[in-house]
């Protein structure tokens, strides 16, 4: 990857729809493996522009380019939350993915969690972070599966 292909920069507004599309081709580019599409299909109707917004609009939140186009974004609360960290399919394996976590992480520093799903698991693991909890989320009335995980990073420096 050359240094001048990948971008990170602070969400705006204006990048939701972007959002969603990475979001979506995310979850049906890389999760069928692990998932079943009526799960699949369950899990992207959790995508709700408004909500979405004003969360990464709370949240320290980040959108990454690669040779300008949209290719992740993430985002993480103030209590280390990191919330939600997608790439699209055709840009993972790029280093994308670790770039967003690691300006997520150290601008919060400290314990990190994250709620990750089983095609996201082994990055976090790979990443140090610890597997606290199996469990089950629904939507729409649908269970998927995920790993509650959490990592001690250094403490965030003013």
């Amino acid at each position: 990857m050359s240094e001048m292909a990948l971008v990170i920069r602070r969400y705006s507004p204006s990048d939701i729809r972007a959002v969603i599309d990475i979001f979506e081709s995310a979850i049906r580019g890389s999760c069928l493996g692990d998932y079943d599409q009526v799960q699949i299909d369950a899990w992207l109707s959790s995508a709700d522009a408004n909500r979405w917004n004003a969360i990464f609009m709370e949240h320290y939140s980040l959108l990454a380019l690669f040779d300008g186009e949209p290719a992740g974004f993430g985002d993480i609360s103030e209590e280390g939350h990191l919330n939600l960290l997608y790439v699209r399919p055709e840009y993972q394996g790029k280093g994308i993915a670790s770039a967003l976590c690691e300006r997520l992480e150290k601008h919060v520093g400290g314990l990190i969690t994250v709620e990750a799903s089983l095609t996201a698991r082994p990055f976090f693991l790979h990443r140090g972070y610890r597997e606290i909890a199996q469990q089950k989320v629904y939507r729409k009335g649908i269970a998927l599966t995920n790993f509650r995980m959490e990592k001690q990073t250094d403490p965030k420096i003013n």
